[in-house]
């Protein structure tokens, strides 16, 4: 009996070794993990904005003439049918003729009531040509203008290939520009440049550039004379520069 009971005794010591055993370990835990942590900074910053222009030119790549046909009558119906008949055959000339793009545009009919006249009845069509061969438009314009139609008008633009190029030239223009103030203030400050936020960008295209007409509306053998001018583009760029020490 005696031996059985000296077996027995150590067993609370086990147990209580078990018991604190887990707290050393639990305490290199969170000390390393403390140590892990990063430690944050606050630098203090300067924020100055910008706004530059960034300008592309080039020469007008593409030209639209407008011509109408019209025709008077006592009756609607004649009106129309003479307008009809005039605007196919001007569009079948058009059409024969590559590069260039004709379009028939605005209808519109209306009575005239005079006071001391009979009354009468006014039909007009509008005729569209565009194309960027200014001299064969040019000469087919005068051909149609033999054929009675009416010059009303002559525009210069861009085409959409040139167009995008001259927006990609004056936007690298103005984003190195607005660069190169950022870094001059921030050196003239005594800082440095940290980052560009904040990049806005807006442009500003020219619209169509109408052409001068003498005599529009004299239908005559002789082509109109062409003259055009250069176009610009705007790019706008409004940049928040961050600098510091």
């Amino acid at each position: 009996m005696t031996r059985l009971s000296s077996l027995i005794r150590p067993a609370p010591l086990l147990v209580a070794a078990l018991a604190v055993s887990p707290l050393p370990l639990s305490g290199a835990f969170f000390t390393a993990q403390a140590a892990d942590m990063p430690q944050t900074t606050t630098q203090a910053t300067t924020q100055l904005d910008f706004n530059v222009t960034g300008t592309a030119h080039a020469a007008p790549t593409e030209l639209t003439i407008r011509l109408s046909v019209r025709a008077d009558s006592p009756s609607a119906a004649t009106a129309q049918k003479d307008v009809n008949t005039r605007m196919a055959a001007a569009l079948k000339l058009a059409g024969g003729q590559s590069g260039i793009e004709a379009k028939a545009g605005g209808y519109s009919i209306y009575e005239n009531t005079p006071e001391h006249a009979p009354k009468s009845w006014t039909a007009q069509q509008e005729l569209e040509l565009s194309g960027k061969d200014s001299v064969q438009l040019l000469a087919l314009a005068g051909q149609l203008q033999s054929q009675s139609l009416m010059l009303e008008g002559m525009d210069w633009s861009l085409d959409d290939a040139t167009r995008e190029q001259l927006l990609k030239d004056a936007r690298t223009a103005a984003l190195k520009q607005v660069r190169e103030q950022a870094e001059q203030s921030a050196q003239t400050l005594g800082l440095h440049l940290v980052r560009l936020k904040e990049v806005r960008i807006s442009s500003q295209e020219p619209g169509p550039r109408p052409v001068m007409l003498m005599a529009a509306r004299m239908a005559d053998s002789a082509p109109p004379q062409r003259s055009s001018d250069e176009q610009t583009l705007r790019v706008n760029v409004f940049v928040q520069a961050e600098l510091s020490q």
